[in-house]
């Protein structure tokens, strides 16, 4: 029997983007996407690029996510800057993959769970003495990345090349969102979209907001999440959401 959302009605707080994909997938599979963005995604300025060592002198590349990837690679095509083939090339996950594919770029090695954890568990990048390692990402996050590549004697070049900031709020629809409980489940993918819904729908909503189940793709989001005060926690695999909304819908 062909699984189905039975008319969920599913928050995806995913920036507009990176949305639509799952949102499509969410209505062909029966259930009822409401977006709103919790994150939008600015570019940074490009000043990064004159900063950055001969690409020739380069051993590994590190894509945080399909942001860093599309928004680097792009402004590198612009200034024609050629990639070499030998730089080993690794995405946190197949979505960068797919993105670096799209500008024929070959990658290496995609970690089993898309986190920071399992990426630096990688067998290239243990021994690290002295290689140069390129790490693209957006501004602020986890340091953990930074940290552990360092300690393991890499020359890091750490490059931010987008920033996440917070929509503009539609304070009509907010409120409409809670006052007539308009969604049965909430996507969370990180922590700075949580705590910018909570932001986003005021004080007033957070005990709606506490009730509602929520859908985290990471322990330590799960953990957050119940700091504060959530209290119906589902953990996916990023990569399998909408199995486990499935899951959920039955």
């Amino acid at each position: 029997m062909k699984q189905s959302l039975q008319g969920l009605r599913i928050l995806n707080t995913r920036p507009r983007k990176q949305a639509q994909t799952l949102s499509k997938e969410i209505e062909a599979a029966g259930g009822i996407a409401v977006e709103c963005p919790t994150l939008e995604i600015e570019p940074c300025e490009t000043g990064w690029l004159s900063s950055l060592p001969a690409l020739e002198q380069v051993q590994h590349a590190i894509f945080v996510s399909p942001n860093a990837a599309h928004i680097s690679m792009q402004h590198l095509r612009v200034k024609q800057l050629h990639w070499p083939s030998d730089i080993n090339v690794i995405a946190v996950g197949h979505g960068t993959a797919k993105t670096l594919k799209e500008f024929n770029i070959q990658v290496n090695a995609v970690p089993t769970v898309p986190d920071s954890e399992h990426l630096l568990a990688i067998k290239s990048l243990q021994a690290l003495k002295d290689q140069t390692v390129l790490l693209f990402k957006g501004e602020e996050g986890r340091t953990l990345i930074e940290e552990s590549l360092v300690q393991k004697g890499a020359n890091l070049f750490s490059v931010p090349v987008y920033r996440r900031v917070m929509p503009q709020i539609d304070e009509q629809f907010m409120k409409a969102l809670w006052h007539d409980d308009l969604v049965d489940i909430i996507l969370l993918t990180s922590e700075q979209s949580m705590h910018n819904l909570f932001k986003m729908l005021g004080m007033d909503a957070h005990p709606w907001l506490q009730q509602k189940p929520c859908l985290v793709i990471s322990q330590r989001i799960a953990e957050k999440a119940a700091s504060l005060g959530i209290k119906k926690i589902i953990l996916s695999h990023p990569e399998r959401m909408l199995e486990t909304l499935y899951t959920y819908a039955e």
